[in-house]
């Protein structure tokens, strides 16, 4: 909605006699629908399911308190009276005809995206007024008199493409970048401490972290370690300051710079691992108080003992 605030929109679609003609409730929903359009849509419109937006029935359930198919209805009807549009096929609310940018208002973006217009007056040496009364200097002998060589010209450095090939060979498919996307998603929500029946369920922020690990050449187990640390530990925080995470993308800035610095933790201890452990620094001990004598204990063998 280029150029009009959604405040102004919904002040003068109040004395619109479609609106008042539906009732106060249908007035509400409304106020609600364009709200949602502009917070969570682009250029107008928003698909649910898709990207960040939740799906229908997240938002009938959360935002309305009512179920998908009394939603659908009030959207059929705004859409029949053209103050909204609605496309049941493809799940897109849009901002309806009178909400709609103008067709200057479309060129213009146009325009811009392709660089604008040109200044009309560019100054360049030919039309430069500080240049334009002065003779040309002419020199004798021109530049192969003047130049003077100090050294050899230095030969350029091969190219070094290690790199890129590296890059492309690390660079993760989209496949591979859904299967770490739908593990470490679910995870990362329940490590974040949102109540699934009170928060949207919306983890799309994972799919960047997901592909920067497989980038970095992490594995899923790793990539899901180092995640559910920093969302951890960031939750923990913002709850002992009262203020706790408004959403997922809270998160980005944190989780893709333990990304990129690499440092993993340590993957948790199994219970038999921990008593392993336990066993194995006890018999040492004894080994010591008893000066060496016979073999060293070895980890090894008390990790095989508490497994079996």
């Amino acid at each position: 909605m280029a150029r009009k605030s959604i405040e102004k929109a919904i002040l003068d679609a109040v004395s619109d006699i479609r609106l008042q003609a539906l009732g106060f409730e249908a007035i509400g929903i409304w106020v609600f629908l364009m709200n949602l359009i502009r917070e969570i849509g682009t250029d107008g419109s928003v698909t649910f399911g898709f990207g960040r937006a939740p799906s229908l029935a997240d938002v009938a359930r959360i935002r309305f308190g009512m179920s998908e198919t009394e939603l659908k209805t009030h959207l059929e009807t705004h859409c029949v009276t053209q103050l909204l549009a609605w496309d049941d096929a493809t799940q897109t609310l849009s901002y309806g005809p009178d909400q709609q940018p103008s067709r200057r208002t479309l060129a213009n973006r146009l325009n811009g995206a392709k660089g604008g217009r040109p200044p009309k007056n560019r100054v360049t040496e030919r039309t430069d007024p500080a240049q334009r009364n002065l003779p040309p200097m002419a020199i004798k002998g021109g530049k192969s008199v003047t130049e003077c060589k100090t050294h050899a010209p230095i030969a350029k450095a091969k190219a070094d493409n290690d790199s890129y090939h590296k890059a492309k060979l690390v660079a993760p498919s989209a496949a591979e970048i859904d299967a770490v996307f739908n593990r470490i998603g679910p995870k990362a929500f329940d490590a974040a401490g949102f109540d699934p029946a009170r928060d949207l369920q919306n983890w799309s922020a994972a799919r960047q972290w997901a592909a920067d690990g497989l980038g970095k050449g992490m594995t899923p187990d790793e990539i899901e370690r180092v995640v559910v640390a920093e969302v951890s530990r960031i939750a923990e925080r913002q709850r002992s300051k009262g203020k706790p995470a408004p959403h997922m993308g809270y998160f980005g800035k944190a989780v893709c710079a333990a990304i990129a610095a690499g440092v993993i933790p340590e993957q948790p201890k199994t219970f038999a691992q921990q008593v392993a452990e336990r066993d194995w620094e006890e018999a040492t001990r004894e080994w010591v108080r008893a000066g060496g004598a016979g073999p060293q204990p070895a980890l090894a063998d008390y990790a095989a003992k508490a497994a079996a």
